[in-house]
């Protein structure tokens, strides 16, 4: 069965950056990764194919022949042959391109190496250069974990059952005070292998934080609505705001009206860096309902004075 061009495999047009190919890499990766597609042999074929068009089209010199050459470059051959267009070798052209730097070495059928790279090609490339292929960091994984409002900005413990190198594992979780959406939580070498020796991945925690019922943040600043009725709005009063575990109160001059903003300072947030937000209040007038008669009264008789 012959192999799909690695463009395809990836969705990517020939002339795609190096960055935008890992970007579709990575989207395809997460698709079909096999922790979370366990006994599918088909994503498993997919992720192996994807795995494999990614690490040929990020490296440059790799890339170079296979634009050139196609999948012929990687296939087995004598280290001077080259491509005659119909899938096969001809003497000449390999040797002649690279100066002879291979010398009498074959090309090695394409597949995996021991080290958890290709083996083949790169490993010829490799030995031109004097030396086996480089250690390299394997991928970082990266999940969302959703907590409460509160659990953000005083911080807590959870533990966690994640898929750690194709185990589910229990790991506890701090989370830092003040940490804010979208912050991450690395926990070094929790990810994929390492490649030729090198180091494990990280996993990645993405804070995901649930709505307050009437408490929002914007960055370090904490936003509420207080109420107050109409006679202390006109008269000048005092209201109460009650913020997670503290109760504040505000004084509310004489004439405020609905949507009037009240900053407390250094009552919002503390973030990770010790800089605390301020607590932004904004002022709430409630219209009287289900009035009295001499509440009607009252109010006829002052409305007859304006």
């Amino acid at each position: 069965m012959s192999k799909r061009d690695y463009y395809e495999v990836l969705g990517i047009p020939k002339d795609t950056s190096t960055k935008d190919i890992k970007k579709a890499y990575k989207k395809l990766a997460m698709k079909y990764h096999p922790d979370k597609n366990p006994g599918d042999k088909t994503a498993e074929e997919k992720f192996k194919e994807i795995k494999e068009a990614y690490e040929i089209l990020t490296d440059d010199e790799k890339r170079q022949q296979y634009d050139r050459f196609g999948h012929a470059a990687f296939q087995g051959a004598s280290g001077n042959g080259h491509h005659d267009g119909r899938g096969h070798y001809q003497s000449g052209g390999f040797e002649d391109i690279f100066g002879g730097a291979f010398g009498r070495q074959g090309f090695g059928g394409f597949g995996r190496s021991s080290g958890g790279g290709f083996g083949g090609f790169d490993d010829i490339f490799s030995q031109a250069r004097g030396g086996r292929s480089q250690p390299s960091k394997g991928q970082d994984h990266e999940f969302t974990l959703t907590v409460d409002f509160v659990d953000a900005i005083q911080g807590a413990e959870k533990v966690v059952e994640l898929p750690v190198n194709g185990e589910q594992k229990k790991i506890n979780v701090k989370i830092p005070p003040g940490i804010r959406d979208g912050e991450k939580i690395r926990f070094s070498n929790k990810g994929a292998p390492g490649i030729n020796g090198g180091p494990n991945g990280d996993l990645l925690l993405v804070i995901n934080t649930r709505a307050h019922a009437f408490l929002k943040r914007e960055q370090d600043n904490l936003l509420c609505t207080a109420h107050i009725d109409i006679a202390n709005a006109a008269l000048g009063g005092e209201v109460e705001v009650q913020v997670l575990d503290s109760r504040y109160k505000l004084k509310v001059p004489a004439g405020s009206q609905s949507g009037r903003k009240f900053k407390m300072t250094g009552k919002g947030v503390k973030n990770r860096k010790g800089v605390t937000g301020d607590l932004i209040v904004t002022l709430h007038v409630d219209t009287p309902t289900n009035l009295t008669d001499k509440q009607k009264d009252l109010l006829e008789q002052f409305k007859a004075t304006l």
